[in-house]
């Protein structure tokens, strides 16, 4: 029972992804009076604030797992080869749906839809390598250091939103242009850190 805990964790936080991003679509389309894909989300005015503080706790939730499942697949030596697969595609489903919603919160700019479709694209792509590799290797690609680096880094960029809205509930606001300019920083600097990790990946397979 205990030994299955960690996969158990890594598959809340492929859940807790579309699940807060729905959420959170939910709270910004209805307070600012926005529709999504053409579905009127005023009916979800009223809950709003709990609606946003429910996606936020989500967020948190799914970014807590990936700091114990692997930490608890090592102690309980329950460390698999469905595991090793699934954790960091898990990450990628979460960093996908979240970089979803704040683009299409924030206002359009390719300053930052560029880097986070390269984003995307650059996890579809390893996600399709992994998954070629599957039944080659215990491991279809060893996650590296350098690798948790740039999850981290993402998660971090992810989380920033959040930040500012507690900051403006405590009545501390950012300009928009000053945090907007403030999370494309960290937005650039994750993507430059996908892309650099999946060079690292690519180039021993060339080579072979």
């Amino acid at each position: 029972m205990l030994r299955s805990l960690p996969n158990a964790l890594t598959v809340l936080r492929m859940a807790s992804a579309p699940a807060g991003a729905v959420l959170m679509i939910l709270s910004y389309g209805s307070s600012e009076g926005r529709p999504f894909a053409g579905i009127d989300l005023s009916a979800f005015q009223e809950e709003a604030d709990a609606l946003a503080l429910a996606a936020m706790i989500l967020f948190v939730l799914g970014a807590l797992t990936d700091m114990f499942d692997g930490w608890l697949a090592r102690a309980l030596n329950a460390v698999t080869r469905a595991g090793a697969l699934l954790d960091p595609i898990a990450d990628k489903v979460f960093v996908a749906f979240w970089l979803f919603v704040w683009v299409w919160i924030l206002p359009f700019n390719l300053m930052i839809v560029v880097p986070a479709a390269a984003i995307i694209a650059r996890d579809i792509m390893l996600t399709v390598i992994r998954l070629q590799r599957l039944g080659q290797e215990s491991v279809p690609i060893p996650v590296r250091f350098d690798a948790k680096m740039k999850t981290t880094a993402e998660f971090i960029t992810l989380a920033l939103p959040f930040l500012a809205g507690l900051l403006a509930v405590n009545g501390i606001g950012l300009t928009d242009w000053f945090f907007i300019e403030i999370w494309m920083s960290f937005l650039w600097f994750s993507a430059a850190l996908s892309l650099y990790t999946a060079i690292r990946y690519l180039l021993p397979r060339k080579r072979a």
